[in-house]
């Protein structure tokens, strides 16, 4: 199907000479750039596509925007995306009746991660640093309550402290908690203690997990291992929400607990299989009465059941092919999953390029926009990058890059990104869909495809292991691992004349079967560096 899908949009392919098309924008919700096409009609980014460096660029733009040119909060007294879901354009004041902290934060480490290994740019850890200390201060439940010392998920905007504002209860509500944020913001808490190995982030991270396997339950076709929305305090499941959340989220948290063998480990593992087990038994099952029932994510909309989203699915597909040996049966639901998001989000599409849609109630139009948005689209498309990197499905790679390419034009010269385009929207620039849900899938797509890395340079573009060091000089590239066992991917414009683990010489090798190095080579002198190394955590790529 996804063959002939394909077909049927490059025979729908009008092959104008690319300079006859090139002077109007992609569509007429993005219209800040001129549409780049190729010799064939296919969409190109938007900036400097003949050096790849659209991506590039676009990560640049963002991050450089939320270090540089965030404003301080008039009401609030503290930087703007601390107390606001939503920018405005004009006074770069926050806007927006309602923030979404948790999954604000925890995309941003998602997006920080890959980031900091790619440019060395110590000053967007500095960033996400201080949002995940002011959730800890600001946003994180009594230690008393039935879901003590967990984030909460929302809170008023402009309020300085977290807890209010949850969709569906009274403004004055305090106390609301969602448990799969609970779940991606532990996971935040324990990759930034990777990261800068700070012992608060590790304990925030064991407390949310702890809460989240105290409360587990199997599941059935109307009940989620966590009920979506649940009263902190109390534990009581909020105005009926018993299904809905990214479950995903809470699974990838205990798996690496874990794997770092930290915490309450045996309840872990069987909260994890709890949830699991319902994953694979309900939305995952074809056959079964919740196939592709990916409800409930959004924290600004009432409780939907039926009101499908398009973020769960994508992520659980991520997670399926990101295992270190994804089974064919993991890649067989993964591209169920990605085809299916397509199929039931998909807008356009745009000179061949598709975009992805955020939600909707099957039989409406849902929301957001018919451009789709930048963020959805982009985190699909990377997905897809790492099923063509899996199995080199070149419908899969032609996917990914000509969506990735369509979604750098939600972005704006001026840093700006909007979420869903700009013409009539009332509320484009999110920090979550323009920046945290946005900018991380660029640095995803380029680590599984190096080719679509900029050329000409050096970067560190995917790690078994978070990078916690990194820097790049005219001698080459230094950098330290958390694990001392790791696979590392790096495109390099020159080709190296030593790699070095724990200060020893690796060996060149055929393949990664143990200890050492293999290279790719690419046109124009850049290659490929694999490296395995299996004792070391300090390792430096030398001229």
């Amino acid at each position: 199907m996804r063959r002939s899908l394909n077909a049927l949009l490059l025979a729908a392919i009008i092959l104008l000479p690319a300079s006859s098309r090139a002077a109007v924008p992609v569509n007429r919700e993005l219209p800040w750039h001129e549409a780049q096409l190729d010799g064939r009609g296919a969409l190109l980014p938007w900036y400097r596509p003949g050096r790849n460096l659209g991506y590039d660029h676009v990560l640049r733009l963002g991050w450089r925007f939320l270090e540089t040119r965030i404003p301080i909060d008039r009401r609030a007294g503290v930087k703007v995306y601390l107390t606001y879901a939503v920018l405005d354009q004009r006074t770069r004041q926050g806007t927006y009746w309602q923030h979404n902290p948790a999954s604000l934060y925890a995309s941003l480490v998602e997006s920080l991660l890959p980031w900091y290994a790619y440019s060395g740019d110590r000053r967007a850890v500095d960033v996400v640093g201080g949002m995940l200390d002011y959730q800890l201060a600001h946003g994180t439940t009594p230690a008393t309550w039935a879901w003590p010392r967990v984030p909460f998920a929302t809170s008023c905007s402009g309020d300085r402290d977290y807890g209010r504002c949850f969709a569906g209860s009274p403004r004055s509500f305090y106390g609301g908690v969602e448990p799969d944020k609970v779940g991606l913001l532990g996971l935040g808490y324990l990759r930034f203690y990777e990261l800068t190995g700070r012992q608060r982030y590790l304990v925030a991270a064991l407390r949310c997990a702890s809460a989240l396997a105290r409360h587990v339950r199997p599941g059935d076709s109307r009940h989620t291992p966590w009920a979506f929305r649940v009263d902190g305090r109390t534990g009581r499941t909020l105005r009926g929400a018993e299904y809905g959340g990214m479950v995903v989220a809470p699974v990838k948290l205990f798996d690496e607990l874990v794997r770092l063998h930290v915490g309450e480990t045996s309840s872990f593992l069987r909260a994890r299989r709890l949830a699991w087990t319902w994953l694979l038994r309900e939305p995952l099952n074809p056959t079964g009465p919740s196939a592709n029932r990916w409800s409930g994510y959004y924290e600004d909309i009432p409780y939907a059941p039926d009101d499908l989203n398009q973020v769960s699915p994508t992520m659980t597909a991520r997670y399926l092919l990101a295992r270190s040996r994804p089974t064919q049966l993991d890649i067989a639901r993964a591209r169920r999953l990605l085809d299916w998001v397509r199929a039931s989000f998909g807008r356009g599409p745009f000179h061949g390029a598709w975009g992805i849609d955020e939600q909707h109630v099957p039989g409406t139009a849902g929301c957001c926009s018919p451009a789709g948005l930048g963020s959805d689209t982009a985190r699909w498309a990377a997905v897809e990058a790492l099923l063509a990197a899996r199995t080199g499905d070149r419908y899969a790679r032609r996917a990914a890059t000509e969506s990735l390419n369509y979604a750098t034009y939600f972005a704006r010269s001026d840093g700006l990104v909007s979420c869903c385009g700009g013409p009539g929207f009332r509320h484009p620039y999110w920090f979550s869909d323009g920046y945290g849900d946005y900018l991380g899938a660029f640095n995803w797509a380029m680590g599984a495809l190096p080719a679509l890395a900029p050329r000409g340079e050096s970067h560190l573009l995917r790690s078994t292991s978070v990078i916690q060091r990194i820097s790049y000089t005219h001698a080459g590239i230094r950098y330290r691992t958390f694990d001392p066992t790791a696979v590392d991917v790096l495109r390099l414009n020159f080709r190296p004349e030593k790699v070095l683990a724990g200060g020893s010489a690796l060996k060149r090798r055929a393949s990664l079967s143990g200890d050492g190095y293999v290279i790719r080579t690419l046109g124009g002198g850049d290659v490929v560096l694999r490296i395995r190394h299996d004792a070391a955590r300090t390792v430096s790529v030398l001229r």
